[in-house]
């Protein structure tokens, strides 16, 4: 219970899938919020629409204004960038002005010329606003609207870009949209809707200016383009949704279900079911790997598990004989009529059985060691040849393909040799051949001895722990076992060769 108040919180697999598909799903809804940057480009294309449509109008004006006077038509010249007006408005709150004011009395009454080209005037401005939804108002040079679409008869010259625009600039302006009714809570989402954009253009007439078109309309915002496209908008709504529920089943079918399967087979491993198999539905190859990792696993445990059972039986076993001599030497040592001959026989079988133990714990030891003293590495007989020489001074040892490298650290190749060498001596060996080779799927090292060998009986049990044919000299059958844990924990393995002249073993390095 503790344990569980402690662990550190963490979230679970599905927990992560369904956050990942939340992110997804709120893509769409986060785009229009990030649509808002699309704005400046609406309005901009809604600025370059009432540049082209002023120059319309200030051409037609000065046209009609130099046919009404009897002026020679304006002389307009070939196409220059100089004269070009590009769009520029940005509309960010710096940028963006008030409310446009309201139109103020005429202060002069506007000149014939200007009466004569009102009327056609207004006729081409509500024709064009029936189109483009622009507002249109032609201005005389003082500012007096005289023909357009609405405030005929009043005054803008007091309006900034209209001031600018009677002075020979082109001016264009985003201000404040005055809306006669509550505009709907979504289009505050959107700049483009809350603003109106102003162009005002001078006309001139052989250098002569003679008035101002004044053009105006609301940009078209990001909503009215959603609306348009609204259906397609429901389609990708739907590929969204459809995307999500796919990339939850394969979120589901190649991860979180394999995964949950394998919890539950290594709870059953754990529990005691020997018989681990991976699931059938492994999803990706990673967790297919994990898998078989899991299976090499159990496997090396269940059988390290087994190794222990045995092994705790073999150490029983083996104790239990000095133990039983021990006790019962102790126990005729207490009497006192022992003649000084058997007192000194019962203390060296007290002796024999103390060293006999002695020998098995020492050996035990460096059993339970092997997996840590075994290292992977490289090195050949080469770079352990002066030691083990020096180790066996009583043996010739001839080493072949002294220079071919082995996947195993010197100290690993030093004990490995060690123990099989001082078998091969105990057992009667002048000469030894160590004989590393290449092998169909890897690296061998063969260490022959011309010794007493091994008889075809005691083959398959050579291996086995605590074997030995030297019991009654004092041996405990470890030697083989501490070579055989050391060379599997390095991924190899320890067979016996068989050998008409002494005995023949083989290393095979993974």
């Amino acid at each position: 219970m503790q344990a569980k108040l402690n662990r550190k919180w963490r979230p679970r697999l599905w927990t992560v899938v369904l956050l990942v598909l939340g992110i997804v799903l709120c893509l769409p809804i986060a785009g229009l919020i990030l649509f808002r940057f699309y704005d400046n480009q609406l309005v901009q294309q809604t600025e370059e629409s009432l540049l082209t449509q002023a120059a319309v109008m200030s051409a037609t004006y000065a046209e009609l204004y130099a046919d009404a006077a009897g002026l020679e038509p304006p002389n307009w010249g070939a196409v220059s960038l100089d004269n070009a007006v590009f769009p520029s408005l940005s509309i960010n709150s710096a940028t963006v002005l008030p409310p446009r004011p309201d139109a103020t009395q005429m202060k002069s009454s506007t000149g014939a010329v200007y009466q004569t080209v009102a009327t056609q005037l207004t006729r081409i401005a509500n024709a064009a606003q029936a189109r483009t939804l622009a507002g249109y108002r032609f201005l005389d040079p003082d500012g007096n609207v005289i023909a357009g679409t609405a405030e005929i008869g009043q005054a803008l010259g007091h309006v900034n870009e209209v001031s600018a625009a009677l002075t020979g600039k082109t001016v264009s302006v985003a201000r404040t949209r005055v809306r006669a009714d509550s505009p709907p809570a979504l289009y505050t989402l959107s700049r483009g809707a809350r603003v109106r954009v102003f162009v005002a253009m001078p006309v001139m007439v052989d250098e002569t200016l003679i008035g101002a078109v004044y053009v105006s309309r609301t940009p078209s915002h990001i909503f009215r383009f959603l609306y348009s496209e609204r259906i397609n908008l429901m389609k990708a709504a739907a590929f969204v949704a459809l995307s999500a529920v796919l990339i939850g089943y394969v979120f589901w079918r190649f991860i979180t279900r394999p995964i949950r399967l394998l919890i539950q087979r290594s709870h059953m491993a754990g529990h005691g079911d020997k018989a681990w198999e991976p699931p059938e539905q492994l999803g990706t190859r990673e967790i297919e790997d994990l898998s078989h990792s899991f299976k090499s696993l159990t496997q090396r445990l269940q059988s390290k598990q087994d190794a222990l059972k045995t092994y705790t039986a073999h150490v029983t076993h083996e104790l239990k004989s000095p133990l039983t001599a021990l006790k019962g030497a102790a126990e005729l040592l207490r009497d006192d009529d022992l003649t000084p001959p058997q007192r000194h026989r019962l203390l060296d079988t007290v002796d024999k059985g103390g060293k006999r133990m002695e020998d098995l714990l020492a050996n035990m030891r460096a059993f339970s060691l092997a997996d840590q003293q075994a290292n992977s590495g490289t090195c050949c007989l080469n770079d352990v040849y002066t030691q083990i020489t020096q180790n066996f001074p009583r043996l010739t040892i001839k080493v072949e393909n002294d220079d071919l490298q082995l996947p195993a650290e010197a100290n690993t190749l030093t004990i490995i040799l060690t123990h099989l060498l001082e078998n091969a001596q105990q057992h009667g060996a002048k000469n030894v051949v160590l004989t590393a080779q290449h092998t169909g799927d890897g690296k061998s090292l063969r260490i022959a001895d011309d010794g007493l060998g091994i008889s075809a009986g005691n083959a398959d049990k050579i291996l086995q722990p605590f074997f030995t044919t030297r019991r009654d000299s004092g041996g405990t059958g470890m030697g083989l076992n501490i070579v055989k844990a050391t060379v599997e924990a390095i991924g190899g393995e320890l067979a016996v060769v068989a050998s008409s002249n002494g005995a023949c073993f083989e290393v095979k390095f993974g």
